[in-house]
C-alpha cells in the first residue's frame, strides 16, 4: 500500500504542474470571469493539500471524481477501457511466453549451431526495435498489402491479432534471450553433469533438473512483462486505435484530465503490486530454498 500512495500522491502534484484544464475546457477567448466560475466548480480554486485529501477521502469510498472531458465518473471509464487492454494484454502474453520459452530451449541445447546464430540475431533485431514501428510494418504488409486483417480498431478476434502480435514479438525476444542465457549458465553446474553421469535421458535432464532451477529470473521477467502488457502498451494501442487503458491515459494526459488520470495510475500501480507479490510468493514454490533466505 505504501507504494500505492507515493505513486499516486507523485502523479497527483505532478499533474497540478502542467498547467490549468480549465483553460482547455474553455474557449481562448472565455471571459476570466466564466473561467473561475467553472474553475470553482470542479474545485481546482481550492489550495492542493484540500484536493489532495479531498481525493483521496472520496478514493476510499470508490469515487475517483468525474472526468473533466467527458463528464462520466473516471473509474467507470477506466474499467471500461481495462477489459480491452486485458484482452490484448493476456493474448500477447500467451503467445510470447509460449514462443519466447521454446526459443530459449531450442536455443540454448544447439548452442553454437547456425540455427542458434540465426534466431538469437534476429531475437536481437527484434528486441531493438521500436514497437510503433514493428506495428507499422505489420500494418503495411499484412492490411494494406495482403487485406488478410483489419489495421485498427476493435470489435472482433481479427481486429486483435495484429496489435497482439506486435506486442508479442518484442517481449518473445527478450524472453527467448533471457531463457538461453539462463538455461546455459545451469546446463554447466555440477549437479547437471552428474544427473548425465547418472544416465538420465536429455529430456529429464533439461525439464527436471535445468529448467526448474533456471525459472527464477524468467519467473521474473514474466511477471513484470504480464503487469506492464495488463496495464496498458501506450504506443501499440495509439498504432492500432485500440480502446484500451493505455490509449485512455495519453488522451487523458493530452488535456489534462486529472481524475482520469488519477484513477488510470492507480488502478495501473495496485495491478503491479498485486502481480509483484504473486511473483514472490511463487519463488516459494520453485525454489525451497527461498523460504530459509
Amino acid at each position: 500500500m505504501l507504494t500505492v500512495w507515493l505513486v499516486v500522491t507523485a502523479v497527483f502534484v505532478v499533474l497540478r504542474s502542467t498547467g490549468d484544464p480549465v483553460r482547455l475546457l474553455l474557449p481562448e477567448d472565455a471571459p476570466l470571469e466564466q473561467v473561475e466560475a467553472l474553475r470553482r466548480e470542479l474545485g481546482l480554486d481550492r489550495p492542493i493539500p484540500v484536493q489532495y485529501l479531498r481525493f483521496w477521502s472520496r478514493a476510499i469510498s470508490g469515487d475517483l471524481g468525474e472526468s473533466l472531458r467527458f463528464h462520466q465518473p473516471a473509474s467507470e471509464l477506466v474499467l471500461a477501457r481495462l477489459w480491452p487492454t486485458a484482452q490484448l494484454g493476456l493474448v500477447a502474453f500467451l503467445l510470447s511466453a509460449v514462443s519466447g520459452l521454446t526459443l530459449g530451449v531450442v536455443t540454448a541445447l544447439s548452442r553454437g549451431t547456425a540455427f542458434d546464430r540465426v534466431i538469437m540475431a534476429a531475437m536481437s533485431l527484434l528486441q531493438a526495435s521500436p514497437s510503433f514501428f514493428i506495428g507499422i510494418v505489420l500494418i503495411l504488409f499484412v492490411s494494406v498489402r495482403l487485406g488478410w486483417l483489419p489495421s485498427s480498431g476493435s470489435g472482433s478476434p481479427r481486429h486483435l491479432i495484429l496489435p497482439a502480435v506486435t506486442v508479442a514479438l518484442i517481449t518473445m525476444a527478450s524472453l527467448a534471450r533471457l531463457v538461453r542465457s539462463a538455461l546455459l549458465e545451469v546446463l554447466r553446474a555440477d549437479y547437471v553433469r552428474t544427473a548425465r553421469a547418472k544416465g538420465l535421458a536429455e529430456h529429464a535432464v533439461v525439464v527436471r533438473h535445468a529448467l526448474r532451477n533456471a525459472s527464477l529470473p524468467v519467473v521474473t521477467v514474466l511477471g513484470l512483462e504480464l503487469a506492464a502488457l495488463l496495464t496498458g502498451t501506450v504506443v501499440v494501442e495509439t498504432v492500432f486505435a485500440w480502446p484500451g487503458i493505455g490509449r485512455l491515459a495519453v488522451e487523458a494526459v493530452a488535456v489534462r484530465d486529472y481524475p482520469v488520470v488519477q484513477a488510470v495510475v492507480l488502478v495501473v500501480t495496485i495491478v503491479f503490486v498485486v502481480i509483484n507479490f504473486a511473483v514472490d510468493v511463487s519463488y516459494i514454490l520453485l525454489d525451497p530454498r527461498v523460504r530459509h533466505v
